[in-house]
């Protein structure tokens, strides 16, 4: 089960199985400790009606320390309870369900109501200590983000405050990966639970473990599991994977990227293939929104004079989903210099969209920026970077410097 919000945003139109429904209601009635009355807490699911995969989002006030949420599901689903800072995934059925948390520790609510909580109790057991790591990175990340705020005039807290924020987000990515393991070896072991196929949905989505492992234990899930809303849920999501894997395989070092065409912010026709046979292609992926990557910018200006006449030319490809945005930070930045293209062709919509082969970040597997790639006068990629720093100055340098003795 999933715990990035983003991942709640599908609207996708499908054929996967037909529009028959046998709704029943649910009744989800809670009782929370420790956090404040008239907080506004939502219960997020994914359905399939109409033709359609559609995100079910639903708000409810505590009041007196209790919530109700009321609605009509076809069967077990996969949820999340969501408040303040804290993420709760559970699962829901057609039925009256009860459920208590303390606000202090989250993960460890009781839930009755339910056939399927049974499964779930020894799987929750294992993952309670990662939950918690979770709960507390967000704590640390919104302290950190504060303080980022605070002292965002002070150059060297700043630039300490992003290291700490880096080596925060390198530990939580770690703590996924542990998670997706607990979740995968229990999925290969009960492949008869009813939950399984949601936990393979979940796992697909990280990268950590192989889409043909997880791909080998869907097909080896019996036929009611896989005919499940949550089993033909973990078929589309194992799908989109493997055709991502498949594109992206494009786009690795070594390879040969597919052409593209943009529009720049000039209103100029930026097409890569045009730079093929003539010079070599620094893509810089970056973002208004992105501090790091406006302090690098200056670095970027002197990249670009140093090695412009030695066969360079360097592509701005923003994430920026507001145009307006966008143009102001390469006029206050002065980015104009080299061609700026939004990475989406119609809105530069960011990589927390669902994965488009024409959206330039997702293809070229660009999880975060800055982010740099470099594509050589055959329009092989040849280098890959997360940043800009003495290592990859010095591995650019010896690329043109050698290309220019030839």
């Amino acid at each position: 089960m999933k715990y990035n919000k983003a991942i709640y945003a599908i609207l996708l139109i499908t054929t996967l199985f037909c529009n028959k429904t046998n709704a029943a209601p649910f009744q989800l009635k809670g009782r929370i400790a420790n956090v404040k009355d008239s907080t506004i807490i939502e219960l997020f699911y994914t359905t399939f009606k109409n033709n359609k995969w559609i995100k079910i989002s639903n708000s409810a006030m505590i009041l007196n320390g209790e919530f109700l949420f009321k609605g009509d599901i076809d069967e077990t689903t996969a949820a999340c309870l969501d408040y303040p800072n804290r993420i709760i995934p559970i699962y829901i059925e057609p039925a009256k369900m009860q459920l208590h948390i303390d606000g202090n520790n989250p993960y460890r609510y009781q839930l009755i109501g339910t056939t399927v909580e049974k499964e779930n109790t020894e799987l929750r057991k294992q993952l309670l200590p990662y939950w918690e790591f979770y709960y507390g990175y967000i704590d640390k990340a919104i302290d950190l983000s504060k303080k980022k705020t605070l002292f965002k005039d002070n150059a060297t807290i700043s630039d300490s405050l992003f290291s700490e924020m880096r080596n925060l987000t390198k530990m939580k990515d770690n703590n996924r990966r542990k998670m997706d393991s607990v979740w995968f070896d229990f999925a290969s072991r009960h492949l008869s639970f009813q939950i399984t196929p949601d936990l393979l949905n979940s796992i697909s989505e990280d990268g950590f473990v192989g889409i043909d492992s997880i791909r080998s234990v869907y097909d080896n899930l019996p036929v009611q599991n896989k005919n499940s809303l949550m089993g033909k849920l973990a078929l589309k999501q194992i799908e989109e994977h493997e055709y991502r894997d498949k594109v992206l395989k494009n786009t690795l070092v070594g390879a040969f990227p597919p052409d593209f065409i943009r529009k720049s912010i000039s209103g100029k026709t930026v097409k890569l293939s045009d730079y093929k046979n003539k010079t070599y292609v620094l893509l810089d992926f970056w973002a208004s929104w992105c501090v790091p990557c406006l302090k690098e910018m200056p670095k970027m200006k002197e990249i670009y004079k140093k090695y412009r006449d030695k066969g360079l030319n360097i592509i701005g490809v923003s994430l920026d989903r507001d145009r307006n945005s966008w143009s102001k930070a390469v006029q206050k930045n002065g980015l104009n210099i080299w061609p700026q293209v939004l990475s989406s062709v119609s809105t530069g919509k960011s990589t927390n969209s669902d994965f488009s082969i024409d959206n330039l970040s997702d293809l070229y597997n660009c999880d975060a920026v800055p982010f740099f790639v470099l594509i050589d006068r055959d329009g092989k990629v040849v280098a890959k970077w997360q940043y800009m720093g003495d290592a990859q100055l010095q591995e650019l340098d010896k690329y043109l410097n050698t290309e220019n003795k030839k």
